[in-house]
């Protein structure tokens, strides 16, 4: 992950939850069991078929899981996505506006959602830095609140 900068003081570090991609494995083994359905596969090979796609979707939740990594402290936001090829963004606390949690109907059941920065002036994408996948979205945002303002930090909205 990245590493913290002199005078800088952690106060979040991160994955998405395992709850994240239990909702990722519900949705694509749905899709593949209705799939499979719909082309008409023999009953003989339905369960085999079935079988293989949810085994590939539970391996691609794994690795989306672990493709992430986030970092809060009092100073800037870290998003760190990518195995092989790594993409990392990052802003400065002072230049955030906007914190938004969202959460999907999956999220809502099994409570995690994300977390996403709107910053000031900025060529990054909104869905650039955004926490996906974060247990109890909304107190996790009440924490990050309640730190910068306690360590002195400027909240800009966060």
């Amino acid at each position: 992950m990245a590493e913290i900068l002199e005078g800088e003081t952690l106060i979040w570090e991160g994955r998405p939850t395992w709850k994240w991609s239990i909702s990722f494995l519900l949705k694509w083994s749905l899709v593949g069991v209705l799939l499979n359905r719909v082309v008409e596969v023999p009953v003989s090979w339905f369960f085999a078929v079935s079988m293989i796609f949810i085994a590939v979707v539970v391996v691609l939740a794994w690795i989306k899981r672990l493709d992430s990594h986030y970092m809060v402290t009092n100073r800037r936001v870290v998003v760190r996505r990518g195995i092989t090829n790594r993409n990392e963004r990052s802003a400065s606390i002072e230049r955030i506006q906007n914190v938004n949690t969202k959460q999907g109907l999956y999220g809502r059941v099994l409570n995690f959602g994300d977390i996403e920065f709107d910053t000031a002036g900025s060529d990054i994408s909104d869905s650039d830095l955004a926490l996906r996948g974060i247990s109890d979205p909304h107190n996790m945002r009440d924490t990050f609140d309640r730190e910068l303002l306690q360590r002195g930090g400027t909240s800009g909205g966060v």
